[in-house]
């Protein structure tokens, strides 16, 4: 019987074959939100058998992405519910995986921890230092071309997104608070 590890490995090498070439929605992003859902989960105390979980539903949360399509984490739900059971996954754990993919569709609404960590996760980057490189990188990947109304949005964005966890809130808010106030900024230097 495989262990935890090896099957996430599996989902790993699964996942980097199928995720779309796309600046930002890629294999990197997905092995992003696994490792903040690692520390997240780690921070808060999860069992291991959560965990694993977790860290599965990270890899596959947008195995599936679209540009501009509304059902992006079905899809992906529904790719994980094809693939893991060919990696000996329980149907019990499929489908407990394929929620944790949904509760990262937005807005979002977790119901449960799990899905509060997964969906702090996929949003870690908000309060990081590396929060412009990666909304460029979107920037790129929808197409848009008015700085100042990608400004607005992020903006928006931001001020509308909450971190749910205690772990999420102390690590991330204060980043997020900062990254809200440079986009300020810039919306004002685009105003000139």
């Amino acid at each position: 019987m495989k262990t935890y590890s090896q099957k996430i490995s599996e989902v790993a090498r699964i996942a980097g074959g199928a995720y779309p070439m796309l600046p930002y929605h890629n294999f990197q992003h997905a092995l992003e939100v696994w490792c903040a859902s690692r520390e997240y989960g780690m921070f808060n105390g999860l069992e291991e058998k959560d965990r694993f979980l977790l860290e599965s539903a990270a890899l596959l949360h947008d195995v599936v992405y679209v540009v501009n399509a509304c059902d992006n984490e079905e899809k992906s739900a529904k790719f994980a519910r094809k693939w893991l059971p060919m990696l000996g996954y329980h149907s019990n754990d499929i489908e407990r995986i394929s929620r944790l993919i949904l509760a990262t569709k937005w807005p979002t609404n977790p119901q449960n921890l799990l899905e509060e960590i997964i969906c702090d996760s996929d949003l870690d980057n908000l309060g990081r230092l590396d929060f412009f490189e990666k909304s460029n990188n979107l920037l790129l990947e929808w197409g848009i071309q008015n700085r100042r109304e990608w400004y607005e949005r992020q903006l928006g964005f931001l001020e509308n997104n909450q971190y749910y966890t205690y772990w999420a809130k102390k690590l991330r808010e204060p980043g997020k608070q900062r990254n809200i106030q440079k986009l300020k900024q810039l919306q004002e230097v685009q105003k000139c």
